[in-house]
């Protein structure tokens, strides 16, 4: 793996440790409402793949990951299974995104 890589990588966990200490999902105090609550999860799940996405370019962790996290945040007593869903969908629309985005076209329409 090149040090520019690596350095990238480093630096995209350092972000998504800040980001989801940050985050309305880990600050202490009263639940935030319904409808909030999801939006902030689908925001905050959908960023972490796409710092994975860009920091590894490994597009099965940039996945698997936030869901892994999204599994173990939803498995505490005061989630439900929409928390998990609202988060699962937030990966999955980043990651469709993303594919979209790398997917060249046609061989011919690319740069020589």
């Amino acid at each position: 793996m090149p040090i520019e890589r690596l350095a990238s990588l480093v630096c995209a966990v350092a972000l998504i440790a800040a980001l989801l200490a940050a985050s309305p999902l880990a600050l202490p105090g009263p639940p935030l409402p319904v409808p909030i609550d999801h939006a902030a999860r689908f925001t905050v799940y959908s960023l972490l793949t796409l710092l994975l996405w860009k920091a590894g370019e490994m597009p099965l962790l940039a996945l698997a990951a936030p869901l892994l996290l999204g599994a173990l945040d939803a498995w505490r007593p005061a989630a439900d299974a929409a928390d998990f869903l609202a988060g699962a969908c937030g990966v999955l629309a980043s990651g469709a995104l993303l594919f979209l985005q790398r997917k060249p076209v046609c061989a011919e329409s690319s740069p020589r």
